[in-house]
């Protein structure tokens, strides 16, 4: 048999394209995460603590058959984090598949980030929205999706002009409206990206008894003022994700087994929505490459 043939019988495996999912070690995240793995999905856990990661990957990997498990060290409190995990990211030079932003954060207490930034909105909404646009370039050709994590609790409240500055920080208010901001710009991306064959979709998993919020003390209230039927736990909320992540359509917010409705539904002042657009884009504008 000369070289020709023997090129021609050997099989090429295809590389399978990445599932990124970032929070990967938090309650949902690790349910997201091996429900991934269970489908054969080659998945990058994309943490803040890469020995929880590690031993994730670890306990998928000894759970199933699939091995295509990477961990990566990701900090959405800063900008130059976010970017030196794209970066890392790339040098895979794999196609990516989807990006399941989960990764979000319920501070008590007022902090700044290295980039100027109320920690809660650099987290949960402008390096989630930085991570995003510098990973569109890295989808595969026949496009990908993109899942934001919302929140009820962006039902609860409205952006203040001077928004994504801060100026009375409370705790569950700020995260409120980190979740809106997000849901609002995700409206943004869904028809900016739509002739790029990205789906931008958000996930509402309802409330999640998981520790972000088990461990504050305003759980008690909030679950006096929601209802207790609305506590959820990691498992059930993972559903509105993955729905989120498997659908065609775009611009939809998924809401649990059968549920969803149009992001846009939330558009209640269009003057507030284009400010939030144009001031979040001079700031992500500013961080992307020319």
């Amino acid at each position: 048999m000369n070289k020709d043939n023997i090129i021609k019988n050997q099989s090429v495996v295809p590389v399978k394209p990445l599932y990124v999912v970032t929070g990967a070690t938090g309650s949902m995240g690790r349910v997201i995460s091996k429900r991934l793995v269970a489908q054969d999905k080659a998945v990058i856990l994309a943490c803040r603590d890469i020995y929880k990661g590690s031993k994730l990957a670890k306990e998928l990997k000894e759970t199933t058959s699939n091995s295509d498990i990477t961990v990566m060290h990701l900090d959405l409190s800063s900008f130059a984090r976010v970017k030196a995990f794209v970066a890392e990211l790339s040098e895979l030079n794999r196609p990516v598949a989807a990006l399941i932003n989960n990764s979000a954060v319920l501070t008590r207490r007022r902090k700044t980030s290295v980039d100027g930034y109320e920690y809660t909105i650099q987290v949960n909404f402008l390096s989630t929205v930085l991570l995003s646009m510098l990973m569109v370039p890295m989808f595969q050709e026949k496009g990908g999706r993109i899942v934001m994590t919302t929140s009820l609790m962006r039902n609860f409240t409205s952006l203040p002009y001077e928004f994504p500055a801060v100026n009375n920080f409370v705790p569950l208010t700020t995260f409120a409206q980190s979740k809106l901001a997000l849901t609002l710009f995700s409206i943004y991306m869904s028809t900016t990206l739509r002739t790029r064959h990205v789906t931008v979709n958000c996930a509402d998993p309802g409330l999640i008894n998981a520790g972000m919020l088990t461990l504050s003390h305003w759980f008690d209230k909030l679950r006096d003022h929601v209802g207790q039927t609305l506590i959820h736990n990691p498992e059930d909320g993972a559903i509105a994700a993955m729905r989120a992540l498997e659908s065609s359509d775009t611009g939809f917010i998924f809401k649990g087994l059968d549920r969803q409705v149009k992001t846009s539904s939330l558009l209640k002042n269009r003057e507030v929505f284009i400010k939030l657009c144009n001031d979040t884009m001079r700031i992500i504008k500013s961080e992307m490459p020319s």
